[in-house]
């Protein structure tokens, strides 16, 4: 009998955050009140005294200017003060400030987007789904607008409505990139890995310095076995920008085209870009796993543990790795732990009844029987064989 060894990848898609906004609007001229303020009349001179020069005339410009905002400016003046305020960071302020932009200008569409914008910083998604619907409607071809409704749909979970805006997007302004690479991130998260790649080709087509795009085509194309090609978009991101994840991603489809030596020197650029990274240490510890180096997979298993001591795969791994090493009671406890944090580990029951029968534990049947009930194929003809 063998262990069955889950050997995770982080391979999902690495999130960014882009939210436009408006440059400030230039204040259009201020309108004046002239109020006509005329010179007193001389005086009287005294009798002793000479003749007092005589009082100046009123010129034509010799007025007083009010300034009075129109509600438009007042709108302007508003909206520039919540750009500064959002640079700053200060999204509550600068939220009012929109508001304030609109209370004088109800049309102001900008404002709604940016508004949007500036609650989605605050975590009200709602509210800026609501925003950027009333953006859509003063302008129904602002693509951006259309950016925001799905950022929003996705923090509210409607994936399905958030791809819908992406691809209204996309239609709109075929070069947002963004738009591109946030609808290639749903389709990998849909499974539809092929359609995902398209979409992350073309926000590198519009924006070919675009890092995360070419580590998300990789880990599609991990998805679709074509490890050459995932490593060359892995390659290609480290070219841009040298990313712990990225490495690590590439180390990973350099271990499952069978590359064993270059994995490993993937992941250790991982470790030393990012030091307590214990995903990187469980799959160094699976591809020295590969090349029958128990006792060192053990080590690194045990130090992803170590950083992490709630990763369920680590344990079922270092379990792995322990029966290798014919230490069963170590490998059954490990398993142990692996279901306790996950109750629904399929793996990690199929390997507890697999060292409970190198154990003599009679019990290991029923291990099987409840890791065939979650889906574990391999299971089936263990439980065949209790019968």
């Amino acid at each position: 009998m063998s262990f069955s060894q889950i050997l995770p990848t982080q391979l999902s898609v690495k999130r960014i955050v882009t939210l436009w906004l408006f440059a400030a609007i230039g204040i259009t001229a201020p309108h004046y009140a002239k109020s006509q303020v005329t010179n007193p009349a001389p005086a009287a001179a005294p009798a002793a005294a000479p003749a007092a020069a005589p009082a100046p005339k009123p010129g034509p410009n010799d007025t007083v200017k009010t300034v009075v905002q129109t509600p438009e400016q007042k709108a302007e003046l508003s909206y520039n003060k919540g750009i500064a305020d959002y640079a700053k960071g200060d999204y509550t302020t600068a939220a009012a400030d929109f508001t304030d932009a609109l209370t004088n200008k109800p049309d102001f569409e900008q404002a709604y987007l940016n508004r949007g914008n500036t609650k989605l910083k605050l975590k009200d998604d709602q509210g800026a789904l609501t925003d950027f619907n009333k953006a859509i409607i003063l302008s129904s071809s602002d693509d951006k607008a259309y950016f925001g409704i799905g950022q929003a749909q996705t923090l509210l979970g409607a994936k399905d409505k958030a791809l819908d805006a992406y691809t209204q997007c996309l239609k709109i302004n075929p070069k947002n990139a963004d738009a591109a690479y946030y609808s290639g991130e749903l389709r990998f998260q849909n499974k539809d890995y092929k359609g995902a790649e398209n979409d992350f080709s073309t926000a590198i087509a519009v924006n070919p310095k675009y890092a995360e795009a070419f580590n998300d085509r990789g880990s599609c194309r991990v998805e679709l076995k074509d490890y050459k090609g995932a490593e060359e978009d892995y390659q290609k991101s480290l070219d841009i920008n040298k990313s712990a994840y990225t490495y690590n991603n590439l180390g990973s489809a350099q271990r499952k085209a069978g590359d064993l030596n270059s994995a490993l020197d993937s992941y250790n650029s991982a470790i030393a870009l990012k030091s307590d990274y214990y995903i990187a240490y469980n799959n160094r510890g699976s591809a020295k796993f590969d090349k029958k180096e128990y006792q060192d997979a053990i080590d690194d298993f045990s130090k992803a543990i170590d950083l992490n001591s709630k990763y369920a795969f680590a344990y079922n791994n270092r379990a792995a790795a322990e029966f290798k090493m014919k230490d069963y009671l170590k490998a059954r406890n490990d398993c142990d732990k692996a279901i306790e944090l996950n109750p629904s580990y399929g793996f990690a029951y199929l390997n507890r009844g697999i060292a409970k029968e190198m154990l003599r534990d009679n019990t290991a049947c029923n291990d099987w029987q409840k890791a065939a009930d979650l889906g574990v194929a391999s299971a089936k003809q263990y439980y065949q064989d209790c019968k």
